[in-house]
């Protein structure tokens, strides 16, 4: 609760409050419009299309369909007024997670605009037991889905117990996951099986607890509806899982956007779902229970409308021409910024900063629970992973592959986070190839064959092959061509292979692979909640030591027992879940990441430049600088909904 105390609800008095400050997205159509104009007469209450319905009796009044407490959202710049398309695209289907960024972000609570804290959201009050083993929420009276019908603590309970803990629907659910007890019909107890004190803040289940509407799917639900098989085989479907999963998206999230009948709370709701054309298409929610400081509810904008394209090189174009009016994904690389930059006048938009979670545009991971001895022996043995770093030429690499941008950098977090550790970021990056084979040697390695190339423990010639994603990092293929080239200049048999993306996951998760790279994720704020680089604790990420993570995530159960300097981590990070004060959170994770330096069990290239974003000169109300990492769910903090668009 970020320093609140432990017994105290956190309550805004009054109507609640968002502060406002950073993040970014993008929006889009096919025949772009430059939206916008200013509506005609005073702004009034309510969005001039709902006016209307209330006029002819199609739709209560704005009064009705508020709730007791509206939260009230301060604009990031000033008060908007309402109507307008916000145009952004997709890359396919596959690219769903940004749906739910900008217009599918609403939980029980919320992060700041800063990212300093977490306030009340749906849940008015919220509050930790002392050991952080429940949460409390009490949510909003007289909040309303989309459809009208009122939200409560059933749909909460629904959620979890029915849905998310439901085995036959989740047969892999994860341990740590809580259940919910009902106290009363605003009120919910979020139990949870360990501490976890970081849920409020931050966890990956949030969203699903409030997007299951009870009223709507109880009658595809075997529980609550005995013929629910009989009405799946109606419905074309084996069963009543079957059915559920296509109503509700719990296979994957792409379904829940194929769904236009789903009710939501959030600030648009769909009209033209995924996969039917090529566009996206959402619309005002009537219920949506914000307003802006004037008490008038939002969103400001009318319809979103997503472009889905399959192509980066036509959404540049497109961006060129002017047809989105926010963006910062896909398109918006470094290569394509001079260009984005030239055209600026003549495609009516400017730029954003963003600030990336990303912290290292490389990361290089052996795989330190090899399925071979040999290469198990080696790659575990500190001294050559430290040989490996000084091999490496990272200003090179920066100059040829990034134009000059970044600095040698570490699996580590970036400097403004509460978390820098210089020795962590910075240590063994010096390219220095006597002091790469001093350690080389001292590993044990110091023979070599005819060709040069350095012996392991069983005499024979020390060879491995690094896998490389294929998709949309060309980057670091570019970086390990140049590594493999460093590391033969030492001794080392070293292949890249680009590897198709399933392939690529499936070896990683199975501990099949030599070494992979990936990009290194969370150096913000998000390496407190997800530490995956820093000590093993993600059982399909943490590519260095799969088996190590399903140890800590099974509670011992699966997996292998990591050595004790990892498992003291682990311990740390327990201790942080069950932490409920922010402060000592901190300092757990500084312990951990003083553990990481100690091993070095991960290796970086180069830290990740800055970013950029594109928003229409007409559309307003996007922050200057806005946080681009998947914890923080650029740009949905920054409050879509008060976005708005004015020509002036």
């Amino acid at each position: 609760m970020n320093g609140m105390p432990r017994r105290d609800f956190l309550r805004l008095g009054g109507m609640s409050v968002l502060v406002g400050a950073t993040s970014g997205c993008g929006f889009f159509e096919l025949a772009p419009a430059k939206a916008g104009g200013t509506p005609v007469g005073p702004k009034g209450r309510e969005a001039p299309m709902l006016a209307e319905l209330v006029s002819h009796g199609e739709l209560p009044p704005v009064e009705a369909r508020l709730p007791k407490n509206p939260l009230v959202v301060q604009p990031n710049s000033r008060i908007g007024n309402y109507g307008g398309e916000w145009h952004t695209t997709i890359l396919g289907s596959a690219d769903w997670p940004w749906l739910g960024r900008t217009v599918g972000y609403e939980d029980l609570t919320r992060r700041t605009v800063d990212w300093t804290g977490t306030i009340p959201n749906l849940a008015e009050e919220f509050h930790y037991n002392d050991d952080a083993t429940e949460l409390t929420v009490r949510l909003r009276e007289g909040l309303r889905w989309s459809d009208g019908v009122p939200f409560t603590a059933d749909d909460i309970v629904f959620a979890l117990n029915d849905v998310l803990n439901d085995g036959t629907l989740y047969p892999n659910k994860s341990a740590d996951q809580p259940t919910a007890v009902k106290i009363d019909d605003l009120t919910a107890r979020l139990v949870f099986p360990q501490p976890n004190a970081q849920f409020a803040s931050y966890d990956n289940l949030s969203y699903q607890i409030v997007n299951k509407p009870l009223h709507y799917l109880r009658k595809f639900h075997k529980k609550y509806n005995p013929d629910a098989d009989e009405l799946a085989r109606q419905e074309g479907h084996g069963g009543w899982m079957e059915l559920f999963d296509a109503k509700a998206g719990i296979s994957n999230d792409a379904l829940y956007w194929q769904n236009p009948e789903m009710p939501c709370m959030y600030p648009w709701q769909l009209k033209t779902p995924l996969g039917t054309s090529n566009r996206v298409i959402l619309e005002r929610n009537p219920y949506y229970w914000k307003v802006d400081p004037e008490g008038s509810q939002l969103p400001y904008i009318d319809r979103v409308v997503f472009a889905v394209l399959l192509d980066e090189e036509v959404m540049l174009t497109r961006a060129l021409n002017g047809d989105f009016n926010m963006h910062m994904r896909h398109f918006t690389t470094q290569a394509n910024k001079p260009v984005l930059a030239h055209n600026r006048a003549g495609g009516g938009y400017r730029f954003f900063d963003t600030d990336p979670g990303e912290m290292n545009t490389c990361l290089i991971s052996l795989n330190l629970t090899h399925q071979d001895p040999v290469k198990r022996e080696i790659f575990n043995n500190k001294d050559f992973r430290i040989g490996l770093s000084h091999a490496i030429n990272r200003p090179e690499i920066i100059q040829v592959v990034y134009q000059g941008r970044g600095e040698p950098w570490q699996a580590a977090p970036r400097r403004q986070t509460p978390f820098f550790d210089e020795r962590l970021a910075k240590q063994y990056t010096e390219h220095d190839v006597r002091l790469a084979n001093e350690h080389l040697d001292r590993a044990g390695y110091a023979e070599r064959d005819g060709g040069g190339f350095r012996l392991g423990p069983d005499g024979r010639r020390i060879a491995f092959t690094v896998a490389v994603p294929g998709g949309d990092r060309p980057d670091m293929l570019d970086s390990m061509d140049l590594v493999r080239r460093h590391w033969r200049a030492v001794g080392l048999d070293v292949q890249v292979d680009t590897e198709d993306r399933s392939l690529f996951q499936w070896r990683k998760e199975n501990s099949s692979h030599d070494a992979n790279v990936w990009p290194g994720d969370n150096g913000l704020l998000d390496a407190m909640f997800e530490p995956r680089w820093y000590l093993p604790t993600n059982s399909t990420e943490s590519g260095y030591a799969i088996p190590w993570a399903k140890w800590y995530n099974s509670l011992g159960g699966e997996g292998e027992a990591p050595p004790a300097p990892v498992q003291e981590q682990m311990r740390l990070f327990r201790a942080l879940q069950a932490a409920v004060d922010v402060e000592l959170r901190y300092e757990l994770m500084r312990q951990i990441l003083r553990i990481a330096a100690d091993e070095f069990l991960v290796m970086g290239l180069n830290l990740s430049p800055a970013g950029y974003g594109i928003v229409a000169n007409n559309f307003h109300n996007v922050p200057d600088k806005i946080y681009d990492s998947a914890v923080y769910n650029n740009p949905a903090p920054t409050n879509p909904e008060q976005y708005f668009i004015e020509d002036r």
